[in-house]
């Protein structure tokens, strides 16, 4: 590649005519003559004399002169011809080859021109699709973004409802547990009062037991009561008899002692009198109500249980 910044521009040959030059041109290299054994050797001082006698000597000395010292230089001449005709066709071979390399470069350029213009082509089309891809893709990708960014909306909104929710549900959380505390109080005075119930509802069964103990000996003293009356009715019916015969005194005095035992031992024995059975059945009917009730409010309670 060319680097024009950093060419070396000092040894430039001048282009004028060394008229002002000081020093002459160089003698020419001239390739010396050979000469045969028969000529003789000429040196400075024979060429001297050869000149300094030239004049007396005759035109014939001067002829052959010029012929011995043309030779040299139409040998030279045709030295130059055959070197400048070998030169010229050196050079005509030489420029036909760069020609044939140049044409063979052209050619070859050419063939990658065209390789590279097809490959261009290729290559502007594969960028045409994918410039066409990325353009559906990008289009795509933000079609999705927005999608997304629906999605985080509605995220949000959901994310928003849920935390109110939560909210709602954490103080309904917290009315329910303080209901069940007030309702586990209530349970536990409820509990407390069903054991007292109990407490009570067992008392009022052992006194309903010994009132059934008391009925029953009233009962009995009763039907024994009873008993005495019908006796006295008999005893009374036998002396109404008796009176009217007249002839069993001793019998009727003998039946008269046993009635007026019998009402002794009838006035002895202690008769339940009509106040003692209307409290029996006052106390009978208290008694009845208050298991009822007790039944009641265990049903209440059961149901409550049963309901959480």
């Amino acid at each position: 590649m060319r680097n024009d910044a950093h060419d070396e521009l000092d040894n430039i040959p001048s282009l004028t005519a060394g008229r002002d030059r000081v020093e002459p041109y160089p003698a020419p290299d001239l390739e010396p003559i050979r000469r045969t054994a028969a000529e003789p050797v000429d040196d400075g001082r024979s060429r001297q004399k050869r000149r300094a006698g030239g004049g007396g000597g005759g035109g014939g000395g001067g002829g052959g002169g010029g012929r011995a010292s043309s030779a040299p230089l139409w040998v030279m001449v045709l030295a130059l011809l055959i070197s400048l005709g070998a030169l010229g066709w050196w050079s005509y071979q030489k420029i036909a080859m760069l020609e044939m390399q140049l044409v063979a470069t052209q050619e070859s350029f050419a063939r990658i021109s065209e390789d590279a213009a097809g490959r261009l082509q290729d290559i502007s089309g594969k960028v045409v699709a994918t410039e066409s891809n990325v353009t559906t893709e990008s289009e795509a990708v933000k079609l999705r973004i927005k999608q997304l960014e629906q999605q985080t909306v509605e995220l949000g909104r959901k994310q928003q409802a849920f935390a109110t929710e939560q909210q709602s549900l954490a103080g309904r959380q917290g009315n329910q547990d303080q209901r069940l505390e007030e309702q586990g109080k209530r349970l536990e005075r409820l509990g407390n009062d069903l054991q007292t119930q109990q407490g009570t509802t067992a008392s009022l069964a052992e006194s309903v037991k010994t009132l059934g103990s008391e009925q029953a000996s009233l009962k009995s003293t009763l039907d024994e009561q009873a008993k005495l009356a019908g006796r006295i009715d008999s005893l009374s019916k036998d002396v109404a008899t008796l009176k009217q015969g007249g002839n069993q005194n001793q019998a009727i005095s003998r039946l008269e002692q046993d009635i007026l035992v019998l009402r002794s031992q009838l006035d002895n024995r202690p008769a339940p009198s009509a106040a003692n059975t209307a409290e029996f059945d006052s106390f009978r009917a208290q008694v009845t109500r208050t298991i009822n009730a007790m039944q009641s409010q265990i049903a209440n309670l059961q149901g409550q249980i049963d309901g959480r």
